[in-house]
């Protein structure tokens, strides 16, 4: 593993617990070295259960971390670096946590790349940074985005969670309302992008790339040194095209999804 991933999943593991320990109804612990337990509360299973930091956990806190998480009775997971080590892996099986997915950590380097990559300049020109005070906008335009209820990113979406020390939103106007979303997290000389979403029927128009670009402006300013970000597989193209480059392969356990 390179420093370039050891620092941006530390920012990232570092972010989640700062939004479990922000945000009401949501709480975060340290369980062991690099172990920790983070839980939304909501029925997303990469948003509840037992994340690390390091590449090596060990086996028996992840046990104790997983034994609280699966009492909630929530949907829930494991993210670790890279691939499980086989005791850890054991003990995810322990929980019926069998479905393995990955997904990419990006990294861009501020430092190197001091000038954010161009978008589009009717999109750029839509993006405005919003605060606590815009949750309802910025709540609705995630839900929008990510085709998902609004009672679930309203947490998400919250003015908790806008109002979190080093967080900013972001959101690109057209018609009248909010038609994609995006969060900054700038901790530590990093910054992490989040919940870069866009309403079904305003995609295409470079709207992505334009939130994303003003957080990496607003990185620049802020000093920051890094940005990274858990990309998807429809974002990777775009992130890719953007200079981010992948510095480890992030494994989620879960449960099987019923009927799988």
């Amino acid at each position: 593993m390179t420093a370039e991933a050891d620092r941006a999943a530390h920012a990232l593991i570092a972010a989640l617990r700062l939004l479990a320990s922000s945000v009401p109804g949501m709480y975060e612990q340290q369980v062991g070295p690099g172990v920790f337990t983070v839980v939304s509360g909501l029925p997303i299973a990469t948003l509840n259960g037992v994340v690390t930091d390091i590449t090596d956990p060990d086996a028996t806190a992840i046990d104790r971390a997983a034994v609280g998480v699966a009492a909630l009775g929530l949907p829930w997971s494991i993210l670790f670096r890279g691939e499980p080590e086989p005791a850890a892996e054991r003990v995810a099986a322990r929980y019926g946590l069998t479905d393995r997915s990955a997904s990419p950590l990006m990294a861009y380097d501020v430092t190197a790349n001091p000038v954010p990559p161009p978008a589009r300049a009717e999109a750029a020109a839509r993006v405005a940074a919003v605060g606590p005070d815009d949750h309802d906008e910025y709540a609705a335009a995630l839900a929008a985005g990510f085709e998902a209820p609004l009672e679930i990113m309203a947490r998400l979406g919250s003015a908790a969670a806008l109002g979190m020390p080093g967080a900013a939103g972001y959101v690109a106007r057209e018609d009248g309302r909010a038609v994609a979303a995006g969060l900054g997290i700038f901790l530590e000389r990093t910054c992490g992008i989040f919940n870069i979403a866009t309403a079904p029927e305003y995609r295409g128009r470079g709207y992505g790339r334009a939130v994303t670009s003003r957080i990496l402006a607003d990185a620049i300013a802020r000093g920051s040194e890094l940005a990274y970000l858990q990309s998807s597989d429809d974002g990777y193209p775009l992130y890719k095209s953007m200079g981010f480059a992948t510095v480890e392969t992030l494994t989620h356990l879960a449960a099987p999804a019923p009927g799988a």
